[in-house]
């Protein structure tokens, strides 16, 4: 999505949005939010990540199934992380055109003369315990679960809270739009007063990270042989480096 000169700030999509990249949108909780395509390879690779990492004694219908479910509370965890960051975005007076949800969360569209580094701070915080929250719910469920002796459900449950709370840690990294870079944009932007130097400096940290991780992944891939793991690893690099690319449209 990029945002050509003289756009209008409103909640209708213009023609000139609808790029490869997000071609799927809708409204949830009156914000418009659009689906990056990057979700169809995550559910590839969480159903497949369910279906290896299950016990073989399930069939292999019910591991497809369960990892299904997992990808549905993934996205329903990411989502509900995205309409609080904007809840509060809202209260401080500052308006969500749109948000652009990545498998690690979402990207907001805000016009940058409604926001300041205070809110920016602000928002990257509650992202990051968003997902601690998030993660803490899971295993709460997780132990609950435990004590009825229902493997497959506690088992699931488990596996979506550590993927959560790995989650949070991956957005501690100092790159834009991760809530660490969030963190780094606000503290450049106080320092400079330059939104959009602010900004090119963390995406493209954001960016280098991304490829950081691809390259270790197909490290582990050719050294170790792990090529799960290492499929694990280059996923979110190249998500990264596209949301990244994407947050550098939003300012050029």
């Amino acid at each position: 999505m990029e945002i050509e000169p003289g756009q209008e700030s409103s909640g209708d999509i213009d023609p000139r949005e609808r790029t490869v990249d997000t071609p799927y949108s809708g409204r949830v909780f009156q914000t418009r939010l659009r689906l990056h395509y990057t979700w169809f390879l995550a559910v590839v690779l969480i159903t497949v990540a369910v279906v290896t990492q299950f016990s073989t004694a399930y069939s292999l219908w019910q591991r497809i199934v369960l990892g299904l479910a997992a990808c549905l509370l993934f996205f329903l965890a990411v989502t509900i992380r995205e309409f609080i960051i904007n809840l509060i975005a809202s209260r401080r007076g500052v308006p969500v055109v749109n948000v652009t949800l990545f498998v690690f969360g979402g990207l907001s569209r805000i016009e940058q003369e409604d926001n300041l580094p205070s809110v920016e701070t602000l928002l990257a915080v509650v992202g990051m315990l968003s997902n601690l929250v998030i993660a803490a719910m899971f295993y709460l469920v997780y132990f609950i679960l435990a004590r009825t002796g229902n493997i497959i459900i506690d088992v699931l449950v488990q596996w979506l809270a550590f993927i959560t709370f790995m989650l949070t840690l991956f957005h501690l990294l100092p790159g834009f739009p991760l809530d660490g870079g969030r963190l780094l944009r606000a503290v450049i932007w106080k320092a400079t007063a330059n939104y959009k130097r602010a900004t090119l400096i963390t995406s493209w940290c954001g960016w280098g990270i991304g490829l950081l991780c691809i390259g270790s992944g197909i490290a582990v891939m050719v050294m170790a042989q792990e090529w799960f793991v290492g499929a694990l690893l280059v996923f979110p690099g190249l998500v990264l480096q596209n949301a990244s690319t994407h947050s550098r449209r939003l300012v050029v």
